[in-house]
């Protein structure tokens, strides 16, 4: 997801107003499946525009700045852009403020980083109150219903989370019953007597206490059919959700091959981690994108998105600036 000025600055100031932490982004930040970044003219522009922000919300300027730099922000990094970053068709148009042109088709350039990050970083979603990213198709929100799309992102992200989570489950389950199945047959393959003759006693232990019966079997799969009914409710009812939340999410889709420099940005925006240029040579390719790892080092140094680590590992963006430094630079 990539935020601009005044939804982070309005949600700042609603937290002050509520007496309470902020969640939404804080939420979104730290639950690793829908990562939140900003263009690096964004922390200028809330120590600009926060006092007007603060006093139209009618809450301290301090207690807002202290939300947004203390619990907002150290979650959200700032991607720096290249000038090849902005030459997109697409980027172009927020460029178009010709007044002869309908309001619907005229852009506004304060809005051209925001836009050219989510470009780089497409598929993404803009999560905004500025009426221009609708006006322009980039985003379906205006300022009446961003919290709403940031609270779908949430919901899509929890349960894909909890489905991943049961996916993950059920494929150990199955690996584990694999194994031990395995096991089986290969120690039935070693001593074929003792286990026919352990098979045996089983049977006849069995059938000694009624678990041959086909009545109890035909009552004991009712049983289980009956216990197991909630549960698929409750999936089909969170997989219905889930579809729902994510088909109301409109975004900004990648447009042709990517460059070596898009393919990076965006997966490490999906992964939240520093990579070396091997390993991310090595996770690209699963995906189909062929570079090699020099290519890669070379993108990466190359632009100003990416920032390198010790053991030549690089990530995307870097920590938010503080307010002070704002001040000072």
């Amino acid at each position: 997801m990539v935020a601009d000025t005044n939804v982070l600055a309005s949600r700042a100031c609603n937290a002050v107003r509520r007496g309470r932490n902020e969640e939404l982004f804080s939420g979104l930040a730290g639950n690793g499946r829908s990562n939140i970044y900003v263009s690096a003219h964004v922390p200028e522009e809330l120590v600009e525009h926060l006092p007007a922000i603060a006093a139209s919300n009618d809450v301290p300027v301090s207690e807002a700045s202290g939300v947004l730099w203390n619990e907002i922000m150290p979650g959200v990094p700032v991607v720096d852009l290249a000038i090849r970053d902005y030459l997109s068709p697409r980027v172009r148009t927020m460029l178009c403020i010709d007044r002869e042109l309908p309001r619907r088709l005229r852009g506004d350039p304060d809005d051209i980083g925001t836009t050219a990050l989510a470009e780089l970083l497409a598929p993404a979603v803009i999560l905004s109150s500025d009426s221009v990213f609708t006006r322009l198709g980039f985003a379906n929100t205006d300022a009446a219903t961003w919290v709403g799309l940031a609270y779908g992102l949430l919901r899509a992200a929890g349960f894909e989370a909890r489905l991943g989570d049961a996916a993950l489950l059920a494929e150990l389950t199955a690996r584990t019953v694999a194994a031990a199945g395995g096991a089986a047959v290969r120690a039935i393959g070693s001593y074929p007597v003792p286990a026919i003759g352990l098979l045996a006693g089983a049977v006849v232990l069995a059938g000694r206490f009624g678990y041959l019966d086909p009545a109890r079997w035909r009552e004991g799969w009712h049983r289980f059919r009956e216990a197991m009914e909630p549960l698929r409710d409750g999936l089909t009812v969170a997989l219905e959700e889930h579809q729902a939340a994510r088909g109301a999410l409109r975004v900004i889709e990648p447009a042709g091959r990517p460059t070596v420099e898009q393919a990076a940005a965006r997966h490490l925006a999906r992964r939240r981690a520093a990579l070396t240029p091997r390993e991310l040579r090595d996770e690209l390719s699963m995906s189909g994108f062929t570079a090699s790892g020099a290519e890669l080092r070379r993108g990466m140094l190359s632009h100003s998105a990416f920032s390198r680590r010790p053991g030549d590992r690089f990530e995307l963006g870097r920590c938010s600036v503080s307010m002070l430094d704002c001040v000072e630079g």
